[in-house]
């Protein structure tokens, strides 16, 4: 049955799109921030009021004081930071990308030379601090081990003479051992 026809599945109906309402919000807003001076000088500063202490004045006294304090209140509310102004448009600033034509009639984005011998100045000092500081670690490692190895191994018999212990068999002994067929054939003796 090479020339059979292939069975299809029946046409199903797509469902029609959601009806979703749109939302209906108000424009956006700004409120102008307000601005609170700093005072100045240590007499624009409000002393700490105390209870029960009264002062003798008038009330005029009293009245001509709470004006001024009304006043500097109302200039405080008032003044707001400076605005600067807009001027509209776009601002000059200097192309930092430049495009090279292939052929074909492609253009390529590509950043100015400077950027350039920048950023492949930068990299090379990179990668050539990084494997010259790899190189001296690997190095000055092997050295300290070959140093402080022998020094190890000195002081790790010490400690075992003096708990009265015999040293701990090297790894070649640990391998042999562990080898009984290479043990048996050459008659090794332990002499450690």
């Amino acid at each position: 049955m090479p020339n059979a026809p292939t069975p299809l599945p029946p046409v199903m109906p797509l469902p029609g799109a959601f009806e979703i309402p749109r939302p209906t919000l108000a424009p956006p807003t700004f409120q102008m921030p307000t601005w609170e001076p700093i005072p100045e000088k240590l007499r624009d500063i409000p002393g700490p009021k105390s209870k029960g202490v009264e002062e003798e004045s008038s009330e005029e006294d009293s009245e001509e004081k709470e004006e001024r304090q009304l006043d500097k209140v109302q200039e405080q509310m008032t003044l707001t930071p400076p605005i600067p102004p807009y001027y509209g448009g776009e601002m000059e600033i200097d192309s930092q990308i430049e495009s090279v034509e292939l052929p074909g009639g492609f253009n390529i984005p590509v950043p100015k030379q400077e950027i350039l011998v920048t950023a492949v100045a930068t990299a090379g000092a990179a990668a050539v601090a990084s494997v010259g500081a790899t190189m001296v670690a690997g190095n000055l490692f092997k050295r300290i081990v070959k140093i402080a190895n022998p020094i190890i191994k000195t002081a790790l018999k010490k400690i075992a003479a003096i708990r009265g212990k015999s040293p701990a068999p090297t790894w070649a002994r640990q391998r042999l051992e562990s080898r009984q067929r290479i043990k048996d054939k050459r008659g090794y003796r332990d002499e450690s």
